[in-house]
């Protein structure tokens, strides 16, 4: 089985909470463990906070969740300047920005971060997934 959802947000604040809640209720009918889906929320929640301050001004995002048995694909993709490397950088424990990529990548399965043409970035999060129950048995 596979479930996807996609979101199309506008680029405020309030949608990276909404985002979570969405994809943290879906996970959960599929009986996702609770640190699983919290490591879930985190790195998507970093992904769209990074989307919402980076896209271009009036322009919307775009999150695609597929569930699969074993495994959530996140797609994340802006409209937005991008960055200029997919590693993150090297930033201190007490910087106010910059560790969103870092938090991602700890949380994370596989992390592709690719430009988009003629702009904007894609983000591809992958997560195994670890269940209390096998799903839908």
């Amino acid at each position: 089985m596979e479930v996807r959802l996609s979101l199309s947000l506008p680029r405020d604040t309030t949608t990276v909470p909404l985002t979570r809640r969405v994809l943290d209720a879906a996970l959960a009918v599929f009986a996702v463990t609770t640190d699983c889906r919290e490591d879930i929320g985190l790195a998507v929640g970093e992904a769209c906070a990074n989307a919402v301050q980076h896209a271009e001004t009036g322009t919307d995002y775009e999150v695609t969740v597929t569930i699969h048995e074993d495994r959530c694909i996140i797609d994340v993709v802006d409209e937005g300047m991008g960055l200029d490397s997919a590693a993150p950088k090297d930033v201190g424990p007490d910087a106010e920005s910059g560790r969103g990529l870092k938090i991602i990548h700890a949380l994370a399965d596989m992390v592709e971060l690719r430009r988009r043409q003629p702009r904007g970035m894609a983000l591809r999060i992958v997560k195994l997934l670890t269940r209390t129950t096998p799903a839908f048995s």
